[in-house]
């Protein structure tokens, strides 16, 4: 039988972890009203994201020419 830690396997890129956080840390700034937090939560949020998309993106021009070949 398999425990639990094996059922739960996260497999998410850094890219992901950080957009994550930056969700968390907006979440916390908007409910406990923290005006600095938020504003840095929401940079990070703006840079995570274009950081996802390009990897996004550089993966499925790989995966695409992987596949041609």
């Amino acid at each position: 039988m398999t425990g639990p830690e094996e059922q739960f396997k996260i497999n998410l890129n850094q890219n992901l972890w950080g957009l994550i956080a930056a969700f968390v840390a907006l979440g916390t700034a908007e409910h406990w009203n923290l005006p600095t937090l938020f504003w840095f939560s929401v940079a990070v949020t703006a840079i995570m994201v274009v950081s996802v998309a390009a990897t996004t993106f550089a993966y499925t021009i790989k995966y695409c020419k992987n596949k041609k070949s």
